[in-house]
């Protein structure tokens, strides 16, 4: 899904990181929850 749209720059290396660290984080959260 890349679409050359001068408004969104893709996303550098940090920033998949922080994202990617984000939807693991946030994963757990919802797992620690749900099994409380």
């Amino acid at each position: 899904m890349q679409t050359n749209v001068p408004t969104t720059p893709a996303p550098t290396a940090p920033a998949r990181a922080v994202s990617g660290l984000r939807s693991v984080a946030f994963s757990l959260l919802v797992d620690r929850a749900l099994s409380a």
